[in-house]
């Protein structure tokens, strides 16, 4: 008959004895990995934040250019289909030539896009800034005689 075999494991790192009866856990490697599993994550995550705020901050760079001649900027990206990879250049700058050659052809297609003169210009309502000297009134002329 065959002798019991222990539930131990000797290719795992067995718990050892301090010298006084109590049984220590080794440094486990799982741990080790895990805490840099951990860290790993953090990092993926602040990656994944400051890649989504250059980005935002690409965008808005763009949409700047592109407002001098859209009436809606961000219409380059929802109608015109551009992306900010197509706008800027390999080490991530905005590309201003890029962006006016991008409205410009969003604009051939779309003329009713452009940035328009104001539909109104003064149309003289409302007070000026200095009133001239008024004309003399007839409670004027009436102060005159009485003297």
């Amino acid at each position: 008959m065959a002798e019991p075999v222990a539930d131990q494991n000797p290719a795992l790192p067995q718990p050892a004895s301090d010298g006084q009866g109590e049984v220590t856990e080794p440094t486990s490697g799982n741990r080790e990995a895990a805490k840099y599993r951990t860290k790993l994550r953090e990092a993926e995550a602040k990656l994944e934040a400051t890649e989504k705020r250059v980005h935002s901050l690409l965008r808005a760079q763009v949409e700047s250019l592109a407002g001098k001649e859209l009436s809606v900027a961000s219409d380059l990206f929802d109608i015109g289909g551009a992306s900010i990879d197509d706008l800027t250049d390999p080490e991530g700058n905005v590309m201003p030539d890029a962006v006016d050659a991008a409205v410009k052809a969003l604009l051939a297609k779309r003329p009713g896009l452009r940035n328009g003169p104001a539909p109104w210009g003064d149309v003289g309502g409302g007070r000026r800034g200095s009133m001239p000297d008024p004309s003399p009134t007839m409670l004027e002329a009436l102060k005159f005689t009485r003297r």
